[in-house]
């Protein structure tokens, strides 16, 4: 997937996998759950992939009756073609390409950083760079949901991947996805080296944790 050269079909069929392993296994529901436990009009989700988090959130906020703007960021402009090609009816939604280690927006831009299954792409000096990024633009707080590294989750991917996985990338990365994950301690080593005030890990179910910063 980090490969600019990859094949936008192949691409695409990877998203597909994601979207999958979101919806069964985790990964839009706790960022549902901690976006919509606060009050918040405005969030910005880094390295959005096909953006199926930012559809979840506005398609909820809708439901409840509430206003919800996100702005999508992705570095690969083939990333964003895909996830505006799949947001195609939802006006919320903008998109932007940038780095996540250089955000371009002002301080406190957004109620909430979201970021999404993008954090163990990161070595740990670009991790912490990303993380004071998102610190820098969150009004109340990021919210980093990602996979928690351990026996188990190395173990349900290689099961998702043997069952559910179609796609070539997905069998390739999924694995590794599983090997880079940071644990709860590391990820809230990297916070505090990135400045985050009261850094603070939840776990949630099938292997994901959920890092924010408590200090509102």
């Amino acid at each position: 997937m980090d490969d600019p050269a990859v094949d936008l079909e192949r691409l695409a069929g990877n998203f597909d996998d994601i979207e999958r392993a979101n919806r069964w296994f985790g990964g839009i529901a706790p960022v549902r759950h901690e976006v919509f436990e606060r009050s918040v009009e405005s969030v910005l989700d880094v390295g959005c992939g096909s953006a199926d988090v930012a559809r979840a959130l506005v398609r909820e906020a809708r439901r409840r009756g509430r206003l919800l703007d996100v702005t999508c960021v992705d570095v690969s402009e083939k990333v964003l073609a895909i996830a505006r090609a799949r947001s195609a009816g939802e006006p919320e939604i903008r998109f932007v390409q940038g780095e996540a280690t250089a955000l371009p927006f002002g301080d406190a831009s957004f109620d909430l950083v979201t970021c999404n299954l993008t954090l163990h792409h990161f070595d740990p000096p670009k991790a912490v760079a990303a993380l004071r990024e998102f610190r820098r633009v969150a009004r109340l707080t990021p919210l980093v949901c990602d996979l928690r590294r351990s026996a188990l989750a190395r173990v349900a991917t290689v099961l998702f991947v043997s069952l559910f996985a179609r796609n070539h990338l997905t069998k390739h990365d999924a694995p590794l996805s599983a090997r880079r994950a940071y644990t709860p301690p590391e990820a809230l080593e990297l916070a505090s080296a990135a400045g985050w005030s009261a850094p603070r890990v939840r776990r949630y179910p099938f292997a994901r944790l959920m890092l924010s910063d408590e200090r509102a």
